[in-house]
Formats: structure tokens, sequence, C-alpha cells
């Protein structure tokens, strides 16, 4: 998938639930109750040994969501991501070894920034499109919408402390083509198979940035 196709996946829904999976038994229900949602993507973190082997389940079960990997910090779970059926990945910061290799392999990446510095180095990588973590004690919309003038040309997936309550801040700004977010899919709910709430919580992200992308 090029960083092209990714971009126009995410301008129907914006919304990435950000997982990191305890229980490998969780992955299919979690799946199948987010697509019943309606959500598009799934970005799995390497935060535990179960990343690459959920990537693979998913992958084989052939479900229709957009599947990433997240938290990708190492070059070793980069090529660990790829070869279990990621679409696309993500890092909390910045590692050019990553950048470069993803470019090789004709695989999205989107490194993690925080401030003008980091744009700059992502920029001279010739990436345009960045996450924004953690967003919520980075500055929030409020420095999204700083920073849209002089970086009028880049594009941000904001990250880290984003909640029902404050989603519609983020999804109404036109430099924000995503976000993602553990409260789509909290752990909690997770591990008590409380699939149901998911769903609610799904929905009714799914209503607030219908109403609100874009409009700022």
């Amino acid at each position: 998938m090029k960083m092209e196709q990714l971009l126009l996946k995410l301008k129907q829904s914006l919304l990435i639930p950000v997982v990191a999976v305890d229980n490998l038994e969780s992955v299919i229900p979690l799946a199948q109750i987010l697509e019943k949602a309606g959500i598009k993507f799934l970005e799995i973190t390497y935060r535990n040994e179960n990343a690459g082997k959920a990537l693979q389940i998913l992958k084989e079960q052939h479900f229709d969501l957009t599947l990433g990997a997240g938290t990708i910090r190492t070059l070793d779970q980069a090529k660990d991501a790829i070869e279990n059926g990621a679409q696309f990945m993500v890092s909390p910061g910045f590692n050019r070894e990553i950048i470069q290799y993803c470019h090789q392999q004709d695989i999205p990446f989107i490194p993690g920034v925080d401030s003008t510095l980091s744009i700059e180095l992502a920029v001279a990588e010739g990436l345009r499109t960045l996450k924004f973590f953690p967003a919520g004690i980075s500055g929030g919309s409020k420095w999204l919408k700083a920073v849209k003038g002089p970086y009028f040309d880049i594009k941000f997936i904001p990250t880290g402390g984003i909640s029902i309550e404050n989603l519609g801040d983020y999804a109404s700004l036109s430099n924000v083509v995503g976000i993602g977010g553990s409260f789509l899919a909290p752990k909690s709910l997770i591990n008590q198979k409380d699939w149901d709430q998911i769903f609610t919580i799904c929905v009714e992200a799914l209503s607030i940035v219908n109403k609100l992308k874009n409009k700022e």
C-alpha cells in the first residue's frame, strides 16, 4: 500500500483504534466488532511479544481492516511487522533507519513528532504525513492549529490523550488526516470481553467524526 492509498482510506473515517494485544484470543472478536461498528483501521502496537502473531491472525482471517503496526522502534520490529502483514507502520518518535527501510519496502511509515524541529527532520526525509504524539500534553488541537500556517503542506495523525470528549476538537481540523487512540477499544474493555461497549464507543466516535471532520 502506498501513502496516497492510505490517505484516501483515512479520509473516509479518520479513526484508528490503537491496541496492545495482551491475549491473542481477543484478536478475532475485537476485529469483528470494529468491523461491525464501521471502523476501517486497526493499529497493533509492538508493546509486547504478541504483536506479530496478532497481525498474522488478522491477515489470515482477511478482515476488511487496514492493518497498521504501532510503536515501531527498531528495524527488527519493522521487518517483523511487514512479514506478518502490516500495511503501514507508526512510531512514537523519529528513526531515520526505519524511515529509509520502509521507503525501500514501499510501505507507509508515519513517525511521531512533537515539535517544529522534528517536523523539519521528517520533511528532510521526504515525509508529509506525521504522527503528533503525545498530542494531549504537547499542545493538543491548539498546537495543530498553530503549526498549520507555516506547515500548510503537512498532515497529522494526533495520538495520545484523545477521548470521546475532545475528539471533535481534532476531527474538525483541516490538517488532521487521522486520529489514533486506545479510547476506541480500551484495554480494560478488551480484557473484560465487553464487545458491546466497544461497539457503542466506536459508533459514537464515528458519528462525531462524520459531523465535524475538516470543518475548520
